[in-house]
């Protein structure tokens, strides 16, 4: 696990000013003031300490999981928890301290202080223990002249980043996840990757629930960047034997597993075809992605195309406007797990950083779709975010 400490130690060196800020508060209470002053820098000492600890922990330790990673995520998510509703309050809090402002002002700036850390407090508290188990699924239609006639109302169900890992060997919410897919009775099953976080014994206790996917055309997967070489105490050839081991567990469960390769789906004499890369990068990670090699017997405008890629970016870098790809199925971005909508419009921090993060995007006569994910990486929550399985439906437009 790498750790960015220069983040942590500010943010540390901000809540400890924080918490003499509240101590000061409580000093002045009348009767219960000490008791509570006390009380807090107890409770506040054993929060940094814990906090301190756990970032610690995979420096000191020899023989570090991914389990252990997965604690030390969920310590700094209620460490956080606690303490952004807490800056939220002091900043606020200021607004009213100005003795020239009318008095209704101060008692007005003080309730909004409130107001907005136990409203910060609730969505991280509801972004832990709710959100990541309210699969919700989101349906859509896909209209195209250029599909053929056969597979006109032909049903897709795109699910991706299931990240395994995420459930410490709990299967309940992934056997659920799969009931409702299976409840859709899709033609075929697409999956855009991210199968695991770090390492193929994630996985072992799912392959069951994993094997009960169904549909008429099967499952089609491809590969994230975290089916790669997330786990950075393996070895070279540790992490190539445990790549081949997730690669073989897929297709054991059943599923086609496409590796910058094409299969062709038939209804009827109409075919269309789909294509699955390997995941993309535009330098910071590994490229596994040749495009080029997975359209190899594709016949370029004369068929319909749908292409498989975790990382939405390949779309905007490589297919947009230079391929006759129709349809593009991506996961990868997670909407950066915060999804928030005011007045109709929905933002996310992933908007920073992808142009295409969540939901479908149309030019040029091509589409993506990009699958905000079923599981989670980095912080163990979800803010508004909810796991999406999508159903989407293929229309033939009227030429």
């Amino acid at each position: 696990m790498r750790i960015f400490w220069l983040p942590f130690v500010i943010a540390l060196l901000i809540n400890v000013a924080v918490d003499y800020y509240i101590y000061r508060k409580l000093t002045t209470l009348r009767r219960v003031g000490n008791a509570l002053s006390q009380l807090h820098i107890v409770l506040a000492a054993v929060a940094h300490i814990t906090m301190i600890a756990a970032l610690l922990q995979p420096v000191f330790s020899h023989d570090y999981t991914w389990q252990d990673m997965t604690t030390v995520m969920k310590v700094i998510w209620f460490y956080a928890m606690f303490y952004v509703p807490k800056v939220l309050w002091a900043l606020l809090y200021q607004l009213s301290r100005p003795h020239s402002l009318p008095r209704w002002l101060r008692v007005s700036a003080k309730a909004v202080a409130l107001v907005v850390a136990m409203v910060a407090f609730c969505a991280m508290w509801k972004g832990y223990f709710v959100t990541p188990y309210q699969c919700e699924v989101t349906t859509t239609v896909f209209e195209s002249k250029r599909l053929p006639a056969g597979f006109d109302g032909y049903r897709i169900c795109h699910i991706s980043d299931m990240h395994l890992g995420t459930y410490d060997n709990d299967t309940t919410f992934i056997a659920q996840c799969i009931d409702t897919i299976n409840a859709l009775q899709p033609d075929v099953i697409m999956f855009t990757g991210d199968l695991v976080s770090r390492t193929t014994d994630e996985a072992y206790a799912f392959t069951p629930q994993l094997s009960r996917l169904k549909a008429r055309d099967g499952v089609i997967a491809v590969l994230g960047n975290h089916d790669y070489d997330f786990y950075t105490t393996l070895n070279d050839e540790q992490k190539k034997e445990d790549h081949q081991e997730l690669c073989n567990l897929i297709k054991e469960v059943g599923w086609r597993l496409l590796g910058n390769e094409n299969m062709m789906l038939h209804r009827g004499g109409d075919s269309i075809a789909v294509v699955g890369t390997e995941n993309y990068s535009r330098g910071h990670m590994p490229n596994h992605c040749d495009y080029k090699k997975a359209l190899h017997g594709v016949y370029g405008n004369k068929t319909y195309t749908i292409l498989l890629q975790h990382n939405p970016q390949l779309w905007y870098d490589e297919v947009l406007g230079f391929s006759f790809t129709d349809l593009t199925l991506s996961g990868h971005t997670h909407a950066m797990q915060c999804k928030l909508r005011f007045f109709g419009t929905t933002v996310s921090p992933a908007a920073l950083f992808y142009d295409q993060w969540g939901g479908f995007y149309n030019a040029l006569g091509q589409a993506i779709y990009v699958n905000t994910g079923l599981g989670m990486v980095g912080v163990p929550a979800r803010i508004g975010a909810t796991p999406e399985i999508t159903l989407i439906t293929l229309k033939t437009m009227a030429r």
